[in-house]
């Protein structure tokens, strides 16, 4: 029963090599226990995405009150919360069978207001005090915000398609422009429409920040799929060797590094410090050197497999 839960719980990570360890720790044990849970009300992803958006919505209205301090306690803990949904609604959706892009697409959607909620909230005490110059500050860090969360998220899906041959159905295939444009056109309904728009934007900063281009991700797509079993496990091994490494490093940019700032320096009424040293400069910094780093790798890597 119990080496039954494990396995059940391996099942529900994406994979062990590009989970952090806060999430290993926190988000995906009580994640996957609310999975569980929701799994026997005959739940969905997508409400669990929606509860996760609910979540963050609360730590924003806490955040507004920042003179109290029981308010930003709450705040922290909701926004918590809300990580700890936005981690169940995917296990749900692996363990039940339900992973679809547009869940994918709407999880990333419910993930983006938040942030937005979030940023509003904390910067409103600037506002009061009529800087309003501060609001240029603010529009630029959500946006380099978005940038570095994408740019993570490329690179996991990568590793998780390429490294770990995650390949059925294409859910972690990174789409290209054209693929973006397309899905937009082929959309059956005025809600795929909509959301293919929205992923649209989110692909533009991927491919902005890659130095990946889609000839070379094709060239990898069609080696793997076309491989026999033998083969696909050496190209997976090749692909490990040279980006399980940079995974980690990647990380340092990822949303568990945000929470835990923007948790903080809340706490010391000083969001503007956090904006300012984390999301216009430090986390820049890391994406500038680990492009480069990155781009080194790649390029001893298309040597290994002959692209």
């Amino acid at each position: 029963m119990l080496m039954s839960l494990y396995n059940e719980f391996k099942s529900s990570i994406k994979s062990p090599d590009t989970e952090e360890k806060l999430d290993l720790i926190l988000y995906r044990p009580v994640g996957f226990l609310i999975a569980k849970m929701a799994q026997n009300f005959k739940m969905t992803p997508s409400m669990l995405s929606l509860l996760g958006l609910y979540s963050g919505l609360q730590a924003s209205y806490y955040y507004l009150q920042i003179e109290n301090k029981l308010a930003m306690f709450l705040a922290g803990f909701y926004l918590v919360v809300s990580g700890i949904f936005d981690s169940a609604d995917g296990q749900l959706a692996r363990i039940s069978n339900q992973s679809t892009e547009m869940g994918l697409i709407l999880d990333g959607i419910c993930d983006s207001i938040v942030t937005i909620a979030i940023y509003m909230a904390c910067i409103w005490p600037y506002f009061l005090k009529q800087n309003y110059s501060f609001g240029i500050i603010v529009i630029l860090s959500l946006y380099l915000h978005s940038c570095q969360c994408a740019i993570l998220d490329f690179y996991h899906r990568e590793y998780l398609y390429f490294g770990y041959g995650k390949i059925a159905d294409d859910i972690y295939w990174n789409p290209s422009l054209d693929d973006g444009i397309k899905n937009i056109q082929n959309s059956a309904t005025i809600k795929e429409k909509i959301l293919n728009k929205l992923r649209l934007s989110w692909i533009r900063k991927q491919h902005y920040f890659t130095s990946r281009t889609d000839t070379q991700r094709l060239a990898m797509r069609k080696l793997l799929l076309n491989s026999s079993f033998d083969d696909r496990e050496k190209f997976m091994e090749i692909y490990k060797r040279h980006n399980l490494w940079l995974l980690p490093l990647w990380r340092l940019i990822g949303v568990n590094a945000h929470t835990v700032l923007i948790i903080f320096f809340m706490l010391i009424h000083r969001f503007d410090l956090y904006l300012i040293n984390f999301d216009l400069i430090i986390f820049n910094v890391i994406i500038f050197i680990l492009g480069l780093v990155q781009k080194a790798s790649d390029k001893k890597l298309f040597q290994e497999l002959n692209i």
